[in-house]
């Protein structure tokens, strides 16, 4: 199987080949097809150092993504997820991920003898230069993202599966400090440790300008800015509505962890029997988390839904500032082992739909009914708090 790989040093896709290395394949190289050795990635185990970093990095090998055809651009809709490239400079072209916010239509032109598509498509950029802007590219900027699969090389298992098994180590000496340890000023867990974790790497990693096809760059240290670092804090709640009864709490965090490779706490409450769905709560441990979530669950283009269509709405969030953050980031650590050990199956409890599907228009009506419902008992709550005010006032 072919794998593309998003690049750490200049968050690229490329096509990339896999070795191991190390005892027990604890190291993990990287080739570039089409560049020399030098260009190689090399990855420790021991630098992924939570099972958020095992995801993400997981999450940047995929399947090779494939040129649309001309005869194919009818398939390019918006909300279509791509693979495109973008002109860096003279002789360099990166391919980067986009999602198609609409496509001009032209008449197709026969060049000797073979269809050439002359349409425009544009594109909203995920990640890279031209993140979370709008560009017009060609049919031939173009490939086709393909759909994930649970198991892309043994190599690649091999050497995640041996990172997963150091981290279970490290949070198993963790819970078995002793309980007068636990009220030490300054806890030891793995994100906190000095070495350069695979977190670190990456944030430092994707300021450089890494490479282009045709010829090596000089790399280009961009300033960091200093608030990237979330230190300390405090946790921060989202209440969830219009869940499906029935829901696991873990169900929710493991969606959530491969979604948006956010470690949480979720809860879900009892519904009464007359209610269709149910609510709960997602509990981050970061403002910056708190972010990040509520951009992956207000997204206008996309929505959450159930296996059963019901869509998610976010109704509330607010800071916890009377919950131990400690307790909190303990709770995280003990998830994140629960998690690990459930078996590996693909979730089809929860699903995203995009923007441009008819799941998506159905899930749309589905979300504003139910916002109009939560509005109209919002009235109905500040009616009841009146009325009992006035009564009250009649009984002193």
């Amino acid at each position: 199987m072919d794998l593309e790989f998003r690049s750490c040093v200049d968050d690229a896709w490329y096509h990339v080949r896999i070795e191991t290395e190390g005892d027990g394949g604890d190291r993990l190289r990287v080739k570039f097809v089409g560049f020399s050795d030098d260009h190689d990635e090399v990855y420790d185990a021991e630098e992924l150092t939570s099972f958020r970093d095992v995801e993400e990095f997981r999450s940047r090998f995929r399947r090779m993504s494939i040129q649309v055809q001309d005869w194919e651009c009818r398939k390019v809709v918006k909300g279509t997820v791509v693979c495109a490239a973008i002109s860096i400079g003279p002789d360099d072209c990166r391919f980067y991920d986009a999602v198609v916010d609409r496509v001009v239509h032209k008449e197709h032109r026969l060049v000797k003898g073979k269809e050439e598509c002359s349409c425009n498509f544009i594109l909203f950029w995920r990640h890279g230069p031209k993140a979370r802007s709008l560009t017009a590219q060609t049919l031939e900027n173009v490939c086709r993202v393909q759909p994930p699969v649970d198991k892309l090389d043994p190599l690649l298992t091999t050497f995640l599966d041996t990172a997963k098994e150091k981290i279970e180590t490290i949070l198993s000496s963790i819970f078995k400090v002793p309980h007068e340890a636990s009220h030490h000023t300054e806890p030891c867990t793995p994100n906190c440790r000095e070495q350069l974790s695979f977190s670190k790497r990456l944030n430092k990693d994707t300021s450089l300008s890494r490479r282009s096809l045709s010829k090596e760059m000089t790399d280009n240290p961009l300033e960091k800015d200093e608030h990237d670092m979330d230190i300390g804090g405090i946790p921060y709640m989202l209440l969830v509505e219009n869940l499906e009864k029935g829901i696991s709490p873990f169900t929710i965090m493991e969606f959530i962890h491969q979604q948006a490779t956010i470690s949480c706490q979720a809860s879900v409450w009892p519904s009464k029997s007359s209610e269709a769905y149910t609510r709960g709560t997602i509990i981050v441990d970061s403002k910056r988390n708190l972010e990040k979530l509520s951009d992956f669950l207000e997204n206008p283009d996309h929505i959450i839904i159930s296996s059963k269509g019901r869509p998610w709405v976010m109704t509330e969030k607010s800071a916890l500032h009377e919950t131990p953050r400690a307790s909190i980031q303990s709770f995280m650590l003990m998830s994140q082992t629960i998690l690990q050990n459930r078996s590996p199956t693909t979730n089809n409890a929860l699903k995203v739909v995009i923007s441009g599907t008819k799941e998506y228009e159905t899930a749309k009506l589905l979300k504003d009914l139910f916002l109009a419902f939560v509005k109209h008992q919002s009235r109905l709550h500040r009616r009841l708090l009146i009325v009992e005010g006035k009564i009250s006032h009649l009984m002193l």
